[in-house]
């Protein structure tokens, strides 16, 4: 995370990191440059880095920014959209909302002329969410619609699943309409992977992420021919109903979730489980060495698995990651 890199090595993010391929150019070539210097010898960063030609704005954020969320983007953290723009309307009020307006939002045009002044940079490298590759990363409808309408959502899901239903149809719309325009503008096939988000899904019950949430998550997946699925809170109850996804090829697990009943239940799935980030900032590293063998034996049923190290602490000390990448290629 940006704060990471700017307790050790005093990288000011801010605006720049998001909207000026420069000002990236050269963070990332930092970012990479000290990784080598810390982890070089695990073929982690790079001494000639070469940075990403690949333009990345959390998806739920740029859905909020397009209904007028407040942008704000510090120097020590990745940009952040604040308030709830859909808090105070009602479902007639949601309804008119017009996707076309989102995808000709000023921050979509925003993107799209940096697109342009990295093709002059990069080349055909230039790419705006890896659309190039044929993906297609979204937050599910209903962890957009969190995001969008604040805790008031549960009471709707509640007391008005109806209502619910049509937000979330809402959302997918949004998230289509940007999308095609994007896809247009890089003249980019249409995308074929289906990356979702659900970073709110652990909040719920498994009655009822099963009865609202999920068919939207199996819907949306039509047409695409791979899902990577995400949900980084604690899941365990959840995983039976995860196995009803379709084209699922990847799934990310939180910290807390059962690995190995995860693992049992998805045989031919990559497991990709989320290191705990405050297991990172706290424990020794024989802590986190022990910890990380009790993941890869809980996942070693899959065919492949991928620790996921992320949202480190400012503070987590360098000893711990080099426990970690030391424990991985044992």
């Amino acid at each position: 995370m940006p704060s990471f890199y700017n307790k050790h090595i005093g990288m000011e993010y801010g605006e720049g990191y998001y909207f000026d391929p420069t000002t990236r150019m050269e963070i990332e070539s930092n970012e990479k440059r000290f990784l080598y210097e810390i982890l070089g010898k695990f073929g982690e960063g790079s001494r000639k880095p070469e940075p990403s030609a690949n333009i990345f704005i959390q998806p739920v954020d740029l859905i909020m920014i397009t209904q007028g969320a407040e942008i704000r983007c510090p120097i020590d953290g990745t940009l952040e959209t604040w308030g709830n723009p859909w808090r105070k309307l009602n479902i007639d009020e949601i309804n008119k909302i017009d996707p076309i307006d989102a995808a000709n939002h000023s921050i979509i045009d925003k993107i799209i002329k940096q697109y342009h002044e990295m093709v002059k940079m990069y080349g055909n490298k230039a790419d705006i969410f890896g659309i190039k590759s044929g993906n297609m990363v979204i937050h599910s409808p209903y962890t957009t619609a969190h995001q969008l309408c604040g805790e008031e959502l549960f009471f709707k899901m509640l007391d008005s699943p109806d209502e619910v239903r049509m937000i979330f149809s809402k959302i997918w719309q949004l998230y289509k309409s940007i999308f095609s325009r994007l896809t247009v503008e890089l003249k980019a096939p249409n995308p074929t992977m289906l990356n979702i988000g659900d970073c709110s899904a652990c909040m719920l019950s498994s009655e009822l992420y099963n009865d609202i949430v999920l068919p939207k998550n199996i819907k949306i997946t039509k047409g695409f021919k791979t899902l990577k699925y995400h949900s980084c809170g604690s899941s365990t109850h959840l995983l039976n109903n995860f196995t009803k996804l379709p084209l699922l090829n990847t799934i990310e697990l939180g910290p807390g979730t059962d690995l190995a009943k995860g693992a049992e239940l998805f045989p031919h799935i990559i497991m990709a489980p989320l290191l705990n980030p405050l297991l990172m900032l706290n424990n020794t590293p024989l802590e986190v060495e022990k910890h990380i063998e009790e993941m890869i034996k809980a996942t070693l049923p899959a065919p492949k698995t991928i620790i996921c190290a992320w949202s480190l602490d400012r503070e987590t000390q360098l000893s711990n990651l080099e426990a970690l990448y030391a424990t991985v290629n044992k």
